[in-house]
């Protein structure tokens, strides 16, 4: 099944290949408890519980088509989990544990699912008050802590254990039943229903058959040298498509994932050193402010090293990147000014040979900070600022930045390792088609022209599940899938993310303003660790800014100035305040490339760092609307 004209797109072919291929190797690392050491899955075994748990499934009655809940957090017992119900044709209808008695109540009834999986006790502790009003279930199978449930009537209570179990012995009874199930199912069969974390209103299904999302498997790690046999970290949700991409691609290109969490990811890095790494946005924003926070504690002569080192890797990276035609334009260059530009670079390039090569041996401590053997990293699930983007790529740890969406299978476009573009999202994937349409529904061909991208290939979701008036508002009847998010075209045909159509800010004046660009060049002050731009329908633009408490407290302690400890007086600490607006007049000046409408005038200091699922996703994007609800006064203030 190697010769890609003959392959099949479904999972079972995946898991197939590569277990074929490297049945000892490692699969998972994972911990039994949270001090104990790894352990190792290899691909066999993996491919054993994968078995035992569609066998487990079978027995218990599960038919082709069905759905099933999967209610659980990252870890070892996900992945096999989920493949075991959809290699045998069932429907995975997954979820973290921390999702609300509301959103799982509309998810199982919505979905009927007739089988869940359930991580521990304590969620179905959310769920056991309402379980009559879910008619179509009639097991629950609990990963851990199936003793301590008391069954209701007509209900079904085991351990996954047991589930397996009862899968070996049909194995063994029939050793071919797992085989026939699998190769009976169809790349056009539903695989899974994706509810998104939507901030408003209900869920909506994401509909995935098994081509599509094996599709983007196959062709996200295209082109990309992953080496077989080395390993990546699970720390994202897996009921997320990006946590599951990544699992997937590990699994097709036969390297392990190791399971750790955002908390502990910085020592797992040192034990597990990986080959390659994804993360969203927000986490390569903690990694940066943490190299940050630690050259401001250095001592003088460090910190002045760092400076030195972190200004040349910059600046050399620059140079290279306009010799060798790598710096995006906006606009087409005169042939002239081009290669005047080319010659500096050379001269530029020769000048800092030397000095780069001493810059990247006092930053071998930043480059190892993720590991010994890290060939390069993934970014996805929202825009990598490009402040960041530069520094890991200057000091040789490229990011391949995508970009798409839950309804595309994670990715519709992505940077290529041989061409690195600091700044865009790339090309799309071989096989999807992106268009840009204006406001009067024109494809836009010019670069530096906002637009509405849309999206047409393999990867594009099925449906809303049950929603087919939710699905026509997105999805035509040709297959092009309506994003809402703002692209532009760079004059070499990469694209670049610029925000989201529902994030754009309309002034009193009619000027349009992208958060996006603003919020990020704000972040790459020190003392702000979140920042959300506001202003619809006002005159100018503001900001809500949370600080990096640490970091001011140390630069007023350094200034030997007093300051109030408690962020919740900031607003009124004239020092403070005027620390920002300086650091607001630096950072979103005319000279960076803001216009004059998008330069922030006021601002407003939160006293307490956003959460996951209150104002963050589960990604760590931003749920502007509740934030704006939550604080709804401080923002009004700022017009006062």
């Amino acid at each position: 099944m190697t010769n890609t004209n003959s392959r099949v797109y479904t999972h079972y072919w995946l898991v197939k290949e590569t277990v074929d291929t490297y049945p000892d190797a490692a699969a998972q690392m994972y911990r039994t408890t949270e001090k104990s050491d790894f352990q190792t899955k290899s691909f066999q075994q993996l491919f054993a519980e994968i078995q035992e748990t569609a066998l487990g499934l079978d027995s218990l009655g599960m038919q082709k088509g069905d759905t099933v809940g999967l209610i659980a957090d990252v870890g070892h017992r996900w992945l096999p989990t989920s493949l075991g119900i959809g290699t045998i044709g069932g429907i995975d209808v997954p979820r973290g544990t921390d999702a609300t008695p509301g959103d799982l109540q509309y998810i199982f009834q919505h979905a009927e699912c007739k089988f869940i999986f359930l991580e521990t006790p304590k969620v179905y502790d959310k769920i056991q008050n309402i379980l009559a009003e879910f008619t179509h279930l009639h097991t629950i199978i609990f990963f851990a802590g199936a003793d301590s449930v008391q069954a209701q009537q007509s209900l079904k209570i085991l351990s996954l254990k047991a589930l397996q179990d009862l899968g070996k012995q049909k194995l063994q009874k029939n050793p071919t039943r797992y085989e026939q199930l699998a190769k009976a199912v169809k790349e056009e069969d539903t695989l899974t229903i994706i509810y998104t974390s939507g901030t408003t209103g209900t869920p909506k299904g994401v509909v995935h058959t098994h081509k599509s999302l094996t599709w983007e498997v196959f062709n996200l790690v295209e082109d990309v040298a992953i080496p077989p046999l080395g390993a990546a970290m699970g720390f994202l949700p897996p009921w997320h498509v990006a946590e599951r991409l990544i699992e997937l691609a590990s699994l097709k290109v036969a390297s392990s994932v190791a399971f750790t969490s955002v908390a502990t990811l910085g020592k797992d890095l040192q034990i597990v050193n990986p080959t390659f790494l994804i993360s969203v946005p927000r986490v390569w924003e903690s990694f940066y402010n943490r190299i940050m926070s630690n050259v401001q504690k250095a001592p003088v002569v460090a910190r002045a090293l760092f400076h030195f080192a972190h200004f040349t890797a910059l600046r050399y990276s620059k140079w290279k990147d306009t010799l060798l035609g790598l710096q995006y334009r906006l606009e087409e260059e005169a042939v002239l000014l081009s290669l005047g530009r080319k010659i500096m670079a050379g001269f530029g390039i020769f000048a800092l040979f030397l000095p780069n090569l001493l810059a990247q041996k006092i930053l071998t401590k930043v480059k190892r900070a993720l590991g010994n053997r890290i060939l390069f990293a993934i970014s996805g699930a929202g825009a990598l600022p490009e402040y960041i983007d530069r520094l890991f790529y200057s000091i040789g740890i490229p990011i391949i930045d995508t970009y798409g969406m839950t309804e595309t299978c994670g990715v519709s476009v992505r940077r290529g390792l041989s061409r690195t573009v600091i700044g865009t999202v790339g090309k799309p994937l071989g096989g999807v088609s992106i268009k840009l349409l204006d406001t009067a529904g024109n494809v836009i061909t010019n670069p530096n022209t906002k637009g509405i991208a849309y999206h047409k290939g393999p990867n594009i979701m099925k449906e809303y599940y049950k929603q087919p008036e939710k699905t026509k508002e997105v999805l035509s009847d040709d297959g092009w899938l309506n994003s809402g998010d703002i692209l532009i075209l760079t004059s070499d045909g990469d694209l670049k993310f610029t925000g989201r159509a529902k994030d754009t800010i309309v002034l009193l004046g009619g000027e349009n303003v992208e958060p996006l660009p603003i919020e990020d060049a704000l972040k790459q002050s020190p003392y702000i660790v979140q920042c959300v731009v506001v202003g619809q329908d006002k005159k100018n633009i503001a900001a809500l800014l949370v600080p990096d408490t640490e970091a001011i407290l140390g630069y007023f302690q350094e200034q030997n100035i007093q300051v109030s400890p408690d962020p919740s007086s900031w607003n009124d600490d004239i020092p403070i305040t005027n620390l920002f607006k300086s650091e607001i007049k630096r950072l979103n000046a005319i000279s960076s490339g803001f216009k004059v409408f998008e330069k922030v005038t006021n601002f407003y200091i939160l006293a307490e760092e956003f959460q996951i699922g209150v104002e963050l996703t589960q990604t760590l994007k931003v749920k502007r609307n509740i934030v704006f609800e939550k604080y709804e006064n401080e923002i009004e203030s700022l017009y006062k």
